[in-house]
């Protein structure tokens, strides 16, 4: 028997086991990570040479479209060396659609047909973290009454997992999405109930770092999933995520004052509270907007000019290198109105591609992290911009065909519809 694997199906195998990888990087080390990246990229590279499929141009110059103005932008930049150093951090706005763009459609297919073994890949490797920094934080010595402490706590961790506890929030947020995703197809009583226990481990720890962006998008796009599911097992694990959000301020009193800077900005070491800082940065950003113009400062002096600015009112934000907390406002100091049209433009393609095919989570993950940009610069650190681009460009290819089926309980529905007419 010619038990030869045919190097079509080769490549299948290797490009599935290449999205598993890229999808358990957030428990991985650094080293690891860019290796998981390494490996995709070889593998969508050698499917091009090998089959030459078709080059997704349309796809790619929208998906990869603000990197190309970030290049551009270098022309105009003074600080070439910072130009650079922003460059390779966000990489991956251009390599994970080259990538796609790359590869054969049917291999993008066989990939896309494992999204449910892919989504609850990330979210093991996402709850995994959380285990372990939970385990370490008691293990140095606080109590759960101190878990105020918690966050601060994971910043400071310098070796593995060293992940900030910003980006530790938006994994655990877009995880919990992910659950909403899957339980439309699970019976609960099977491994449904296996995945509500997951999404509950991670909202508690997503409230135990009580970050303001990732808890308010992720309660808006949770909102809207449950009401857009119309499950029962769905309405009631968002009912149990509200739940434990309403308790800990009932048990930790001193959590609501935490919780009242949601829209606020975060404190730095300044004699100006949160709401004197945001009133310094707003004040600073609409002056120096007004004058990016429409290519704006490029991308190596956009922070730069916010800085000089702060100048005049508050050093300790000087001495911080206090950046916008708001993407939207930092693309347009960096590539000016024209950038951040060319982003938009982006995230209407995939919007609008998702509406045609009948998927929801896409919108909800760009709705997700579109609501977030309005207090953090996620696109300007690594650990943002890898997985903001990977999901993007990922699941633009999931499609009605492809997508889990949702599997409906008659007698639940009829529930359902019985307390909604009630």
């Amino acid at each position: 028997m010619n038990t030869t694997i045919r190097p079509s199906i080769r490549f299948e195998r290797l490009f599935i086991i290449a999205l598993l990888l890229l999808l358990a990087t957030p428990i991985f080390p650094q080293l690891l990570k860019i290796a998981s990246i390494a490996f995709f990229i070889v593998i969508c590279l050698s499917d091009f040479i090998k089959n030459k499929p078709s080059f997704k141009w349309s796809f790619f110059l929208f998906n990869a479209g603000l990197y190309l103005v970030y290049l551009f932008s270098v022309l105009y930049s003074e600080n070439m060396d910072y130009s650079f150093k922003k460059l390779e951090v966000s990489a991956s706005l251009i390599l994970f659609p080259l990538c796609f763009a790359m590869a054969s459609q049917s291999l993008i297919e066989k990939g896309i047909n494992k999204i449910k073994l892919l989504f609850i890949t990330y979210i093991a490797s996402v709850l995994l973290v959380n285990i372990l920094l939970v385990i370490g934080f008691l293990n140095s010595g606080f109590s759960w009454t101190e878990f105020i402490e918690y966050s601060p706590y994971v910043n400071r961790l310098e070796n593995y997992p060293g992940i900030h506890s910003l980006y530790l929030s938006m994994h655990n947020a877009v995880s919990i999405i992910m659950v909403f995703y899957l339980l439309r197809t699970e019976r609960f009583l099977k491994t449904g109930i296996l995945l509500f226990i997951f999404g509950f481990l991670l909202g508690i720890g997503l409230i135990l770092l009580l970050k303001k962006g990732p808890i308010f998008a992720l309660l808006v796009v949770a909102t809207l999933l449950s009401i857009r599911y119309k499950l029962i097992r769905i309405w009631a694990f968002y009912g149990v995520f509200i739940a434990s959000l309403c308790s800990l301020f009932i048990a930790f009193p001193s959590s609501v004052d935490r919780f009242n800077q949601l829209l606020k900005m975060e404190k730095v070491n300044t004699d100006k509270d949160s709401a004197q800082i945001q009133e310094v940065v707003l004040s600073c950003a609409k002056i120096e907007m007004e004058q990016a113009g429409i290519f704006g400062y490029g991308i190596g002096d956009g922070k730069a000019h916010l800085i000089d600015c702060y100048g005049d009112v508050d050093q300790d934000l000087v001495s911080s290198s206090y950046n916008s907390h708001n993407q939207y406002i930092s693309l347009i100091l960096m590539v000016g109105f024209f950038g951040l049209f060319v982003f938009l433009a982006s995230l209407f393609y995939n919007v609008m591609n998702a509406v045609r095919n009948g998927v929801f989570i896409t919108i909800a993950l760009i709705l997700f992290y579109a609501i977030a940009m309005f207090s953090e610069n996620l696109l300007e650190r690594q650990e943002g911009v890898i997985y903001f681009a990977l999901f993007l460009n990922l699941l633009y290819f999931l499609n009605k065909n492809n997508q889990q089926k949702v599997r409906r309980n008659p007698n639940q529905e009829e529930l359902l519809k019985h307390i909604i007419d009630e």
